[in-house]
């Protein structure tokens, strides 16, 4: 996020495209919990780290200039529902995938 932030900061001057790729999310994510297992609750915890994160970076960029964000994954995960587990099935928990569009 440093290195995001730094990058934002040496081009205020001029438009931006800034790719993020936040891996947190993805598995292994039990550590998050101190666990080896990756369960659905480790992946809200990974979440909730990558939050506190990107939330400097958000509030950086929309600081002082015209913005457009675009959050979304890849896909989703499966964590016991209707009895499968993991991603790579056409599972409607791998899916649906989350997005969200910010504009200013």
């Amino acid at each position: 996020m440093d290195q995001a932030l730094e990058i934002a900061d040496r081009h205020q001057d001029r438009p931006l495209f800034l790719f993020l790729n936040v891996s947190a999310t993805h598995v292994p994510h039990g550590h998050y919990l101190g666990e080896s297992t990756d369960t659905a609750m480790s992946q809200q915890a990974a979440l909730a780290y990558a939050d506190e994160h990107l939330s400097r970076l958000i509030t950086s960029l929309t600081a002082n200039r015209r913005w457009l964000i675009i959050m979304c994954a890849d896909h989703g995960d499966a964590y016991g529902d209707d009895g499968f587990h993991g991603r790579g099935i056409a599972h409607p928990m791998v899916m649906n995938v989350p997005y969200a569009a910010m504009v200013r």
